[in-house]
């Protein structure tokens, strides 16, 4: 499906995924930080995920890629949003509703990451 380089920066970005999956904290007044974790987390996605052009996919999986890039590309945009709601909030019952937003979409994008990886080592 993907050359092993880009099966290896697709594990990279899920391993990122998962660590600011364990970092959101709605108590933690440095939400700063998970901010500046995103901006990284986003530009893994764009040079090393986005970046994969369709010629270096099989021709058998090109539609599921495309699909899978650009379903990432509206979580991670969503994602944002989450966290700038979540950055907003004035209550702690409001940084918790946030905090579950966010937890629930980055686990929707290690998902994504899981199948796809998945798929590859099912494939000869």
């Amino acid at each position: 499906m993907l050359f092993q380089s880009h099966n290896q920066a697709l594990r990279e970005f899920q391993q990122a995924l998962e660590q600011m999956y364990y970092q959101v904290d709605p108590d933690d007044v440095a939400r700063s930080a998970i901010q500046e974790q995103f901006q990284a987390l986003k530009q893994l996605f764009t040079s090393q995920i986005a970046s994969i052009s369709v010629e270096d996919i099989p021709l058998d999986y090109v539609s599921r890629w495309q699909s899978l890039k650009t379903e990432i590309h509206k979580q991670i945009r969503l994602l944002e949003n989450d966290l700038m709601l979540l950055q907003a909030s004035r209550t702690p019952e409001k940084a918790k509703l946030r905090q579950k937003g966010v937890c629930d979409r980055i686990g929707t994008l290690i998902q994504y990451c899981q199948g796809w990886l998945q798929q590859s080592q099912e494939q000869p």
